[in-house]
């Protein structure tokens, strides 16, 4: 039985469970008079049970973010409605139907308003019960893969630290090997070990790097797939702007290197891959653009990790501010990123003034990821 079901079928033996009660304690107070009716069991608790759900559904929408102003306007709206509820239940179909009790008094606006209020604050106070418990056992449960992911992460870690020095030491030792034999395979050699170095030096407790280490080891992959092959690849790689003392948040750019490089046409020569890097220091923007035409043929399986975790990233780093925009037909991809950028360690930004940029990311940040 799947989970929602449990909770549903748990939630129907509990009101019946409620309601038994009820009647109990209605038979216990005046056994001589009271008649059982299914009507008066059932519609007895029909408004409670409406205004208790409606107040976890308001709580749910207006709490978390709190929401003051709507807040009370709903929960005024809730009262108006269970109001209502009561009167339709008290005067329209308690007539029609065998009930406990004497006969229902003669109706007044105020008169009625005041223990319809006092239900009304006690279930709210309840669904508000119900509400604060289900996201606690909410909050602990992300915890708790929280936690699990954080192992996960630590044992992954551990594992690819196994012998770094000696992966580096071993790909010197072909390098001096190879390069009597061929320079070009001794280069590509260098390259690979460039590469890993910078992967595998990457400080956790550092959340930025220099913008010109990005954009060195993003020279190298494009020059280890051009090596893979035989330079045939048509991709232009352009940097225009002052990247020195320049950092950003490490190994975004590559992820969308590689974005372009696994599913993007790099062969054709009259429609080439393209990268633009702009870095602008006056006002402290990094401008990436991308465009590539797509693979003819079969499409490599991808899990689509690397842009979720770019997503992921940006909006821990950055919140609203920062534009991730792609766009894809059924011909070719473009991607387009603006972020800040940081001199150094620190935001050369001031976040009172942003650029025109960024003005409708604060409002409508865009992620349009496939």
């Amino acid at each position: 039985m799947k989970k929602k079901h449990r909770i549903i079928i748990f939630h129907v033996i509990f009101w019946l469970v409620y309601m038994l009660i009820s009647t109990l304690i209605e038979f216990a107070l005046n056994p001589k008079d009271y008649v059982f009716s299914i009507g008066d069991f059932f519609f007895s608790q029909f408004p409670n049970i409406c205004t208790f759900y409606l107040c976890i559904l308001v709580y749910s929408k207006y709490i978390n973010p709190l929401k003051i102003t709507s807040l009370i306007i709903v929960i005024i709206s809730v009262y108006l409605f269970y109001y209502l509820n009561w009167y339709v239940t008290a005067y329209l179909i308690r007539p029609l139907i065998k009930a406990n009790g004497g006969p229902t008094s003669t109706f007044h606006v105020w008169t009625f308003a005041v223990p319809v209020l006092w239900l009304y604050i006690k279930y709210s106070f309840f669904a508000f019960g119900y509400y604060y418990a289900n996201e606690s056992i909410k909050h602990q449960k992300r915890l708790r893969i929280i936690e699990k992911e954080k192992h996960h992460a630590e044992y992954a870690f551990l594992r690819a630290q196994i012998n770094p020095h000696f992966l580096n030491n071993t790909l010197n030792f072909f390098y001096a090997k190879s390069l009597p034999v061929s320079a070009e395979l001794a280069n590509g050699i260098m390259t690979l070990s460039e590469i890993m170095h910078y992967s595998l030096k990457q400080d956790s407790e550092d959340e930025t790097t220099p913008i010109d280490e990005e954009i060195t080891h993003i020279r190298n992959v494009i020059n280890i797939n051009q090596l893979r092959f035989n330079n045939e690849l048509q991709i232009s790689f352009e940097v225009h702007g002052r990247s020195a003392n320049i950092r950003i948040i490490p190994l975004i750019l590559i992820t969308i290197v590689e974005n372009v490089l696994k599913h993007g046409n790099c062969n054709d020569a009259s429609n080439p891959a393209k990268i633009i890097l702009d870095v602008n220091e006056e006002n402290g923007l990094v401008h990436v653009k991308t465009y590539n035409s797509k693979k003819k043929g079969p499409k490599e399986l991808s899990s689509g990790i690397g842009m979720k975790n770019i997503r992921k990233r940006l909006t821990h780093h950055y919140g609203k501010d920062c534009i991730l925009s792609i766009q894809e037909t059924a011909t070719d991809y473009s991607l387009e990123m603006i972020l800040y950028a940081y001199y150094n360690k620190k935001a050369i930004y001031n976040t009172d003034n942003l650029s025109p940029l960024l003005q409708p990311v604060k409002t409508k940040p865009q992620y349009p990821l496939p």
